[in-house]
């Protein structure tokens, strides 16, 4: 059994190694397609459904808000400073919070980037049926999708354990 400050070590571990791997899986793959893929040419994978589209965003995650580079690099400095506020305030003792919290600061430090050095973002992921977008938006949605889940699997655990 790990004393509790090991745990905490850990769970800092696992925090920022799900943070650097989701920043370092992004920006490499924004650079391939940068190097590879001319600006508004794609690439098929899947016939119909899925495409490698290089374009560049100005806008939030799937295109949202664009021409709010600005603002939305702001935005992304105070999220990134609520994450790591969040994460030392909760001492959250559970590595699936932890990862996930991982992926959502990976995510916006990869996009933060771009709109900081570059005034935009890369994005290539292109289904069909969603607006284009890239690595870092994807970890975002997961990362929070995972804590949803976790807040859920947690409340109805309460649940059960007080209606008992």
């Amino acid at each position: 059994m790990l004393s509790r400050g090991s745990r905490n070590v850990l769970m800092n571990v696992y925090f920022l190694i799900s943070a650097v791997c989701v920043l370092i899986l992004d920006q490499v793959t924004k650079y391939i397609i940068i190097e590879r893929l001319p600006l508004n040419s794609s690439m098929e994978v899947i016939r119909g459904f899925f495409y490698i589209t290089h374009v560049k965003n100005t806008g939030a995650a799937f295109g949202l808000f664009q021409d709010s580079t600005r603002t939305l690099t702001i935005i992304s400095f105070v999220a990134i400073a609520l994450i790591i506020i969040l994460k030392i305030m909760l001492k959250l003792n559970y590595a699936f919070y932890n990862v996930s919290l991982g992926f959502i600061l990976g995510g916006a430090l990869g996009n933060l980037i771009d709109r900081y050095f570059v005034g935009e973002v890369t994005d290539f992921l292109n289904f069909t049926f969603w607006p284009v977008f890239n690595i870092a938006d994807s970890f975002i949605i997961i990362g929070f999708c995972l804590i949803i889940i976790l807040i859920l699997r947690e409340y109805l655990k309460k649940g059960k354990t007080q209606g008992s």
